[in-house]
């Protein structure tokens, strides 16, 4: 019955178009006044603020603040300019550069909307020039954003592992190898296309112009290594690896590459103050729609509804690869990690998998709603950093999301293919 009325009421405020936030504290706020006599709406703001409240959290300002450093800094851009002398020389060249460099900010950001606005706007004006169709190179540079959230750091990873209780180092570990096999994929997939349609062209292989740009570009190229470097070794928590890319963010954009002011500063917070009160109030309302449904017994409930369906662990994985695939289409990732982990842990306890392997399961299922409608973000912002009509970006984002969902299946029945890495270092 409350497990109705609550995703019965969060649903018909998000077909209002109820904005994320206020459709899931609503709900749960409703809920609680109706039906729920053992929790006083005094615990609200407590549990609000208990969901924010956790040391390892503070890694997602940090991040983002990195990411907006970056762009600003000309980090980014030089990134970008490495990926194209790397791969360029491949059947459509900057279609391959897109991926590599989405690929390599993966590794500084943890975020998909940071990538886009990082890459996109330097590399979809450019693929036009060489007749990639606007929203072919759209399509390109979100889906290769989506390994942002994959490949470590990740910011969807962090608010996994803090709400399961699970290793934050483990997680990222798991998304390695997930990450790179989308990257290969998708650069197939481009080639495949390049050859058929012409896309693009092919610059000759230069050894002297990936050494003048890997010169250029080795500040911004070390970063990944001391913040992954830093975790892996156990010199650094994640939430001080985000810190301390803060800090080299703003003394390479500073000092090194000048090309970041005191001036642009003042922006850069704004924004990341902007995006990381927005994050919160998700994880706040989220909190309260979690601890409701605890309290009444809901997740076990579902657990057992899911096991009464079927036992087999085949069956129930594929059942929650697509529930998770359809939240992932109208609901924030956040928002949906922390509601729905207490909901499918119980389940995933049951049939013997992995908590590492189904967070990392979880989160590239959600990633993937990030470009899909109707609330993908991502796929938004793709279409407003190109400047296209949503509808025309999505039947070639589907075809290159097909990658992501074959990795997806591989991963959720292979399990060794995630967990391997971070079982062979310990995890």
């Amino acid at each position: 019955m409350l497990a109705a009325v609550l995703f019965g009421l969060m649903a018909g405020f998000l077909m209002l178009g109820v904005p994320v936030v206020f459709a899931v504290g609503s709900a749960a706020l409703i809920a609680m006044a109706l039906l729920v006599d053992t929790m006083p709406l005094i615990v609200v703001p407590m549990s609000m603020f208990n969901g924010m409240d956790s040391f390892p959290m503070m890694a997602v300002p940090f991040f983002i603040l990195a990411g907006e450093l970056m762009n600003r800094g000309g980090i980014s851009l030089r990134l970008v300019n490495f990926s194209k002398t790397l791969v360029g020389h491949i059947s459509g060249g900057l279609g391959h550069s897109n991926v590599v460099a989405n690929g390599i900010m993966a590794a500084i950001s943890g975020s998909a909307l940071a990538n886009i606005a990082a890459v996109g706007r330097v590399l979809i004006p450019a693929m036009e020039k060489e007749k990639y169709p606007r929203e072919i190179a759209a399509s390109i540079t979100i889906c290769a954003s989506l390994l942002g959230p994959i490949i470590p750091p990740s910011i969807t990873m962090v608010i996994f592992a803090v709400t399961a209780g699970q290793s934050v180092g483990a997680l990222f570990l798991g998304g390695v190898v997930p990450g790179l096999l989308i990257a290969f994929g998708m650069m197939v997939t481009i080639y495949v296309w390049s050859r058929k349609y012409g896309y693009g062209t092919v610059s000759p292989f230069s050894g002297r112009a990936v050494l003048r740009e890997a010169k250029s570009s080795g500040f911004a190229l070390f970063m990944p290594v001391t913040i992954l470097g830093g975790i892996f070794t156990g010199v650094m928590t994640p939430t001080e690896a985000a810190a301390v890319a803060v800090l080299y963010a703003l003394i390479i954009g500073m000092f090194v590459y000048r090309e970041l002011t005191i001036k642009d500063l003042w922006a850069v917070l704004l924004r990341t103050g902007m995006t990381t009160s927005f994050i919160m109030l998700i994880i706040g309302a989220a909190r309260i729609f979690s601890d409701v449904m605890l309290s009444e017994a809901v997740p076990q409930a579902i657990a057992a509804a899911m096991l009464g369906i079927t036992d087999s662990p085949y069956l129930l994985l594929l059942m929650i690869n697509v529930l998770l695939l359809l939240v992932g289409c109208v609901m924030d990732t956040t928002a949906a990690i922390i509601i729905l982990v207490p909901v499918l842990m119980p389940v995933i306890q049951s049939i013997g998998v992995d908590p590492i392997l189904f967070g990392i399961i979880m989160s590239l299922n959600l990633v993937i709603g990030m470009a899909t409608p109707p609330i993908g973000v991502a796929l938004y912002l793709g279409a407003e950093v190109a400047g296209c009509r949503v509808e025309r970006i999505i039947p070639s984002t589907a075809a290159l999301l097909g990658v992501h969902v074959f990795v997806l299946l591989l991963i959720s029945y292979v399990p060794s293919v995630a967990l391997w890495l971070p079982r062979a270092l310990g995890y």
